[in-house]
């Protein structure tokens, strides 16, 4: 397993919640930036997982916002 950080496929647009990584991760290894920031995995407070390899957002992220995922990389 490698850790990977990196933006999801999709870019931000104001309308998009879902948001795939590159690979398939490790279920509970997912952590979600928003602008720098750790979102809580909470889809009540932010996000959470859709394996095996999305991730569901509470609010749709702005064109202007940067999202980072970081999970453990299943090979």
């Amino acid at each position: 397993m490698l850790p990977v950080i990196e933006k999801p496929v999709e870019a931000p647009n104001g309308t998009n919640r879902l948001f795939s990584a590159r690979s398939d991760y490790v279920s509970g290894s997912v952590r979600v930036f928003l602008n720098g920031v750790l979102l809580r995995a909470d889809l009540r407070d932010g996000w959470q997982e859709d394996p095996p390899r999305r991730v569901r957002m509470k609010e749709a992220p702005r064109p202007t916002d940067v999202v980072q995922l970081y999970y453990l990389s299943i090979p």
